[in-house]
Order: structure tokens, then sequence, then C-alpha cells
């Protein structure tokens, strides 16, 4: 079969610039020749020297105007193609995002302590002071599934746990307390990386790219001098805000960040490269903040939660970006992990890899502090009551670049409904996912938004967010909405619901082939997937797909009794395969909701067709 090239690079052109093909050029050319070379050459056919001649200025004319509406093309991020090209346009935007997201779950710690022998009464069942430990964050759990957890705060036993006797005495007064304190953890591996650099590189930016992909967070970059490198945004940025946690209360203050890095993510195999300054670092004043009225321009960080940035010639008179770990040993403790398969299901995460316990009521001195620890750590248990949420697979390339309008337009900030969407859907990794979200207005006040959200869980199923996603989403939105904004964070209703269909096949046809081919089309063309919150079923397009299917005389059953709810109340086992077969709690009326052919669910809520096996039942009638 003959190739046609003309066409096939012209079907490739999307955007003409130059605006002239093959043809084009050998015509100009050959005008040329004919008005500047007639006596030379007389005969310009295809099949002459003359001919050939133009044919080559041709296609060489052709190619350059390719190559340059080619590069035109990569200059828009909706044209580009080439991968180098779309990370340039991404981190541009200023999108980080893309790694496989951790999932979150609050898992609850327990520990088994002595009454206090002090206290007036046993009925008070006040422990015994110096056994309330401290559960620092940072320790490490797994689940019996395999992912690995992270604890993210502290768990502080001497507020408020919850009390239980364990063991009493032969006269029934309690002797010990089984004491429960909540505490949010996240998905992740905790890694250590140790590299040496040459010190014969002191003015280069010099990088060092992590063993491990899906990095969530740099937890700390020090050197062998004891010097603490902070991650800023870019190089220039030379302050950051440090948080102080005095009591139960944070607060941020400024300080330079002289020995700094930037986090480059690799979109394309999901690595991560640390970049440092190109200073020596020898001109540095101090590393104190002393007249903050006199700085300027404000920008954002996170952890050590960098939200300004100053001019760097108030702080250090070095003018380098950074300074450099040139003849130096860095250490880089990070974590890494993530994706679908960490939304592990509840009471799974049980055991305790490597516990960080404090005793705050104990003093240093005393002789028997390792025999209160040890106990303490052989009584601590753990277990989450809810399934662990909010884990999702990296982003593509091309669903990557869907977010670069949005991040543009946002500019770091929250004001209206599309910002606040851009940021919950481009929110950075280590964070966890919301699969779905919709904004609807507060019914009893102008003053607040109800943000509805949905995730999904290891099959791949619509579920609730737990709790600790809830509290990772209210602590990312605070950092970008305006002072007095205040948004209700709501479980989006899960309506499960099925297709049931009796059609007429026409004579001459096999009904088994014209059911299957039916159930198929319904499937492919309809992708329920695809449904938002708030949307509502076309019944009337699920009507034309049955119609039109090739063997398909008519459609038996009334509009309204297409659609088919699901609840809890038709889950079964399926003997053959020897699974079960469940639908969400939550329940509908398909015929109330019916309207002008569509199925409407309920405020905020969404629909799944959970199990395409059963839930598409088509029968001839």
């Amino acid at each position: 079969m003959s190739i046609n090239i003309e066409e096939k690079l012209e079907n490739q052109r999307k955007n003409q610039y130059v605006n002239k093909t093959f043809t084009d050029f050998r015509k100009e050319l050959l005008s040329y020749a004919k008005s500047n070379f007639k006596d030379q050459i007389n005969d310009f056919s295809e099949a002459s020297l003359g001919g050939m001649l133009l044919d080559f200025a041709a296609i060489v004319g052709d190619s350059l105007a390719f190559y340059t509406e080619q590069q035109f093309n990569e200059l828009n991020f909706e044209t580009a193609t080439n991968n180098q090209n779309i990370t340039s346009h991404l981190r541009r935007a200023g999108i980080k995002g893309g790694n496989a997201s951790p999932s979150s779950a609050y898992v609850s710690f327990y520990i088994e302590v002595d009454l206090d022998s002090n206290a007036e009464s046993v009925n008070l069942l006040k422990p015994d002071p110096i056994m309330l430990p401290i559960i620092k964050k940072g320790t490490q759990l797994s689940s019996n599934e395999g992912p690995s957890f992270i604890l993210t705060e502290d768990v502080d036993f001497r507020i408020g746990p919850k009390k239980t006797v364990s063991e009493t005495d032969d006269e029934g007064l309690p002797l010990t307390l089984i004491l429960e304190k909540k505490g949010l953890c996240t998905s992740g591996e905790v890694t250590t990386e140790t590299v040496s650099f040459s010190g014969n590189n002191e003015d280069l930016f010099l990088s060092y790219q992590l063993n491990n992909t899906n990095v969530q967070k740099i937890l700390k970059v020090v050197d062998n001098d004891l010097n603490e490198y902070y991650e800023v945004d870019f190089l220039s940025q030379n302050t950051i805000y440090k948080k102080v946690e005095n009591a139960n209360e944070n607060y941020l203050y400024p300080t330079t960040a002289p020995f700094r890095y930037v986090l480059e993510n690799n979109f394309n195999n999901n690595t991560s490269v640390i970049r440092f300054g190109n200073g020596k670092g020898k001109k540095i004043e101090d590393n104190i903040l002393t007249n903050p009225e006199d700085l300027l321009l404000p920008l954002k960080h996170r952890d050590y939660d960098l939200s300004k940035s100053l001019d760097p010639n108030k702080l250090i008179t070095s003018n380098t970006l950074g300074v450099s770990p040139a003849g130096k040993t860095v250490t880089i403790t990070y974590v890494h992990g993530g994706g679908i398969q960490t939304n592990v299901p509840a009471e799974s995460i049980v055991n305790i890899e490597k516990s960080i316990i404090v005793l705050p009521n104990v003093s240093d001195s005393r002789s028997d502090i390792d025999t209160i620890l040890d106990e303490i750590e052989g009584s601590l248990d753990v277990v989450n009551e809810q399934k662990a949420i909010g884990g999702t697979n990296r982003l593509t390339i091309e669903e990557l670049k869907l977010q670069i309008p949005s991040s543009i337009v946002s500019q770091n900030r929250v004001v209206n409904e599309k910002d606040l969407i851009s940021r919950i859907y481009t929110m950075p990794s280590d964070y966890g996912k919301v699969h779905k979200i919709a904004i609807l207005e507060n019914p009893f006040t102008n003053l607040t938004k109800d943000l509805y959200i949905v995730c999904k869980d290891q099959t791949g199923f619509y579920v609730n967010s737990n709790d600790a996603l809830k509290k990772n989403l209210k602590t990312y939105i605070n950092q970008f909405r305006v002072l007095g904004d205040s948004f209700n964070i709501i479980d989006t209703p899960i309506y499960n619901f099925s297709i049931d269909l009796t059609v007429s096949v026409k004579s001459g046809f096999i009904v088994e082939s014209v059911l299957d081919d039916l159930i198929t089309r319904i499937d492919e063309n309809m992708r329920f997937d695809t449904l938002q919150i708030n949307e509502a079923i076309n019944v009337n397009d699920i009507i034309n797909i049955t119609l039109n299917t090739d063997g398909v005389a008519s459609l038996i059953t009334l509009p309204e009794n297409i659609i088919r709810s699901k609840s809890f109340q038709d889950n079964f086992f399926d003997e053959f395969d020897e699974i079960n077969i469940t639908y969400s709690n939550n329940m509908f009326s398909p015929k109330q909701e019916f309207l002008n052919g569509f199925v409407f669910p309920k405020r905020g809520g969404i629909f799944e067709l959970k199990h395409l096996d059963y839930d598409i039942v088509v029968r001839n009638g």
C-alpha cells in the first residue's frame, strides 16, 4: 500500500507558522528558475535534471519549515510532545506533584500502666504519671498487607487518654489500666543516604539523585560539619519560616537559609534530584534575622513553612545561590512510597517496627528509667480502626499537562471555587489524594461552602475519606485560603446502581451475541467511571445506544425503570468466583429521582456502577 508522504506531514502540522508545503516551495522555485535560469536550463519536468534540482531544494525547504513549526509547537504546553519540554512547562507552572501519593489513617496506640498509688481513690482511675509516655513522631509501623506507615505527630498520653481497666485484685479493685490515644500515620518508608562531594566542584550546582522513586518529602539534609540544608522553591529564595511548637501553640519565625537546596522531580521516571547552591559560604554575616522590617518579597514553602522570601543582600554578603556542599559528606533522610496498594483495610496496621518513646515525667538521672521504658514498650500495641485512605498511583505526563492551566491561573492563592479545586487536585503527594471533589453552596449561610470529597480504595472502588485525610486536606487548604473563608469538608454519599434492560432481538440474529454486544457498547460508551459528584445518569443515552445496537428490534423496559438502586441489602457471595459482592449502605429511589431522561443523585452524591459483571443485566423479552 502506497503512503502519501505529503498528506502524512500535513496531518502532523497542527499549527502552520510558515504555511508552506513541498508543493508551495516547488512552485516558487520553479517560477524563480524560469525567470533567472531559462537560458541555462529549459526542461524542468519531473524526469529532468532541472526537475530533480527543484525537488531537492523543495524538500530542504519543506523539512526546515516542518522543523520550525515543531519547535513553535514545543513552546506551547498544549501542543508540546517532547517529554523534556513538557517537564519544563510543568516546572514553569509550579507543578511539583505527580508521584504516587501515600494513604493516611488514624492509628490507636495502647499501653498498659499501673494506677497512681498516691491517688485518693482507685475509682478515679488515675494512672501513674511516671509511666505516661510520649510516642514521638517518626515511629514506624507496618501493616499485615505489607505497606509501612510513619507516625506524623506526637502521641502524648499525659493529655486525655481513653482509660479502660485491665487487671483487678481479688476484691475487684483495679490494679492496671489500658490507655488509648490516637495518632495520625501516613504510609511510607524512611531511608537515609550518604553522598560525598569532591572539593574541586565549588563553582558548580552540585546535585544528587535519590535511589528510591516516589519521594514524598525530605526530612533532613545535614553535612559532616552539622550544617542543616533547607528545602526552598528556588535557589534565590534565601529565607524560610521555621515552625516552633510551644505547648499547644504553634508559631512561625523567619530565619535565613544560606544552606539550601531544591528538590526536582523527574516526571518521566519518577525519580527525584536534590540540587544545591554554588557558593563557598565564607562571607555569611550570621544566621539570625534581626530586622525583618527591612526585608521584602513574600513567598511560600512547607514544613518549616517558608511563606516569605527576603532580599538576600540584606542578610548575606555573598551573591551566590546558596552554599555548596563541595568537599563535604552530606546525609539525606527522606520518606518515599505510596500508591493505591497502601490503602490497607481496617485492623491491618498492627506491627511496630521502630518505636520512639520518651518519658517526660521521669528524670534522666533515675536509675530505673530503662526498666520503665522496656515495660511500656513491651505493652505497646497499635491498630487502625478505619481503613487507610488517600493512596493513589503516579500521574502520567498527559495527566500532569491537564493541571498546567489551572496552576498558572491560581497563582498560589485560593480566591474562587476554581482556585480551590485546582489546589486540591494538585495537592503534593505527601498529603494524600482525593479522587473527586465538588463545591456546593451551603443552604444555610453564604459564609461557608460545602466541599464534598470521595476517594478510592485498594480495589479501585469509591470509598469515603477517613479523618486523617480530611485533616491533611484542611492543613493544606489553610496555607492558601483567604482569611475568613470557611469550608465544610463532607463525605460524598456513594450510590451504587445497576442497569436492567429487556429488549426484543430481531429474528435471524444470535440472541446471546446481541445481548453481549449491547452490554459492551453500554460500558464503553457511557463511561460511568467519569461521572462527577452531583452528576446525573443520562438514561436517554442508554436508550439511544440500545436502539442503535445491531440486532435490537425494540426496547421493552420503560425509561424510568432502567436504573435500579443497589445497596447493602443486595450483598451476596459468588460461589463460582468465591468473592463477596458488596455495595454501599446508601439507598435512593431511581423513579423519584427520574426527570426528563436523567436520574439525579441526592445532594453531593455520586453514582458508581460497582460490579460490571453483575450490574448490567440485559435479557430478551
